[in-house]
C-alpha cells in the first residue's frame, strides 16, 4: 500500500468519525408526529393515558388490539359488554366502519375520538361535522372546553396552541345526548355526544388532542379522564392498529431510513464501496465472460397446456380447477372454511376481503351451480373466469 493511499484512508476514517461524533452529540429534536399510539412517548402519542388506564378503571379489563377490527371484533361481539376505544388521526376504512356499526348494534359501545368521523356513521346517526380554524392567538387562546354533566360543568379547560377545532354542525336532537361543548366569543359548539344505535351506544368526541401525552401531563388532564367515565362496560378494547412510529415500515429501505443509526451505517457502507471502487477497482478488474441467460419457457408451457384443455373442450375440467384454486386462495389468505359454500361463506368473504356482497354472492352461486357438474358449458367457463378475476382485482 502506497503512502498516498494510506493518507487517503486516514482522511476518510477521520471524516467519518467526525461526522458520527457530531451526529451523536447534537440535541435530539422533539418529534411532533401525531400518532395517538399507546406505545409512543412523543407529545402527540397516547402512552400516558394507556399506562394510567388500569388505575383509572381498576374494575375493568383492558385489551390492546393491534389488528384490524375485521380480525378480532367477532370474538367480542357475542357478550355485548365491551367498550371499543379508538383515538385516531386517520379516516377509518369502509369495511371497518361496517363492522363497528354491527358491533354497536349488537349491544357494545364504541368511543371514537377523531376529527374524521366516517361518513357512513354520520349518515346512520343523522349527524354532520365541521371544522373551524383560528389564526390569531386572541381567538384560539379564548376557546374553553367543558363537559355538560353537572358534576363537571363548573370546570373550564383551555388547550394552548391548538388552532383547529371540530364540532357537530348537525345532531339528532331526539336521540343524541350532548356531553361536551366548547365556547369562543359566546358561541357554543358541540364536540362530544352520546347516541344510541341498536342495543349499544356511540360516544363521538371531536377533540383527540386532549387525550395526548402533551395535555395528559398538564392540569387539564381531568378533561380526558372525565370524558372516559361515561361508558359502563366491563372490557375496554384499545385500538392500536399500525399507529406507533415504532411500527416497522414495509420494505427494508423504508425500515433503514426510519432508524437514524441504520441510515448512518448505510451511508458509511455506500461511501466505503465508492472509496474501494476508486482506489482498488482498477487493479482487480478482469474480463467478465458473457453468459447467455437461460430461456424462460414457463409462459409458453402454460399457454400450451391452456390451449390443450380449451381445444379439447374440457370446460368442466378447467372450471373445477378454477374453482379449486380460488377456494385454496381464500383459505390461505383469509383462513376461511371452504367445505361449505353457502350464504354464510359469502358474508364472511365479503367482510374479510372488503369486496362487495354482490360479487361474493355471484361467486358462491356459480360455484354451487358448476362445481362437479356434468353440464357446464363454454359460456359458464367464461362467466366464472370473469367473475373470479373481478374479485382478484377488487382486493
Amino acid at each position: 500500500m502506497s503512502k498516498q493511499l494510506k493518507i487517503y484512508i486516514g482522511i476518510f476514517i477521520l471524516i467519518i468519525g467526525l461526522m458520527m461524533y457530531l451526529e451523536y452529540t447534537k440535541p435530539k429534536p422533539i418529534d411532533w408526529t401525531v400518532t395517538y399510539s399507546a406505545k409512543d412517548k412523543i407529545p402527540f402519542g397516547a402512552y400516558v393515558l394507556y399506562k394510567e388506564m388500569p388505575k383509572l378503571f381498576p374494575d375493568k379489563k383492558i385489551d390492546l388490539i393491534e389488528e384490524t377490527p375485521a380480525s378480532h371484533l367477532d370474538k367480542y361481539n357475542s357478550d355485548s359488554d365491551n367498550f371499543y376505544f379508538i383515538i385516531n388521526k386517520d379516516p377509518i376504512s369502509d369495511a371497518d366502519t361496517d363492522l363497528l356499526l354491527d358491533f354497536v348494534h349488537n349491544g357494545n359501545d364504541v368511543f371514537l375520538v377523531s376529527t374524521h368521523i366516517p361518513e357512513e356513521i354520520l349518515k346512520e346517526l343523522n349527524l354532520d361535522t365541521e371544522t373551524t380554524y383560528y389564526v390569531l392567538n386572541k381567538d384560539f387562546s379564548n376557546v374553553q372546553m367543558y363537559l355538560t354533566n353537572p358534576s363537571f360543568q363548573n370546570t373550564k379547560y383551555k388547550f394552548e396552541k391548538i388552532t383547529r377545532f371540530a364540532y357537530f354542525k348537525k345532531i339528532d336532537t331526539i336521540n343524541s345526548v350532548i356531553l361536551g361543548e366548547f365556547t369562543n366569543s359566546g358561541k357554543k359548539r358541540v364536540n362530544f355526544i352520546k347516541q344510541k344505535y341498536g342495543k349499544g351506544y356511540f360516544y363521538l368526541h371531536l377533540f383527540p388532542e386532549a387525550f395526548s401525552n402533551y395535555f395528559m401531563l398538564k392540569d387539564n388532564y381531568t378533561y380526558a379522564v372525565n370524558s372516559l367515565n361515561y361508558p359502563n362496560k366491563r372490557t375496554i378494547l384499545w385500538d392500536e392498529y399500525k399507529k406507533s412510529i415504532k411500527t416497522p415500515p414495509e420494505g427494508i429501505m423504508m425500515y433503514i431510513y426510519a432508524n437514524p443509526p441504520l441510515v448512518w451505517a448505510w451511508r458509511i457502507l455506500l461511501t466505503g464501496v465508492i472509496f474501494y471502487v476508486i482506489f482498488f477497482g482498477k487493479r482487480l478488474q478482469r474480463i467478465i465472460p458473457i453468459i447467455k441467460p437461460l430461456t424462460n419457457t414457463t409462459v409458453e408451457f402454460t399457454k400450451t397446456i391452456g390451449n390443450l384443455y380449451y381445444n379439447s373442450r374440457e370446460h368442466q375440467d378447467i372450471i373445477d380447477k378454477k374453482i379449486k384454486y380460488f377456494l385454496y386462495f381464500v383459505k390461505g389468505r383469509y383462513f376461511m372454511d371452504i367445505e361449505i359454500i353457502d350464504e354464510n361463506f359469502s358474508e364472511k368473504l365479503h367482510l374479510k376481503s372488503g369486496v362487495s356482497r354482490e360479487i361474493t354472492d355471484k361467486i358462491v352461486s356459480l360455484i354451487q351451480k358448476n362445481q362437479h357438474s356434468s353440464s357446464s358449458s363454454e359460456e359458464d367457463l367464461k362467466i366464472i373466469n370473469k367473475t373470479i378475476d373481478l374479485f382478484y382485482k377488487k382486493i
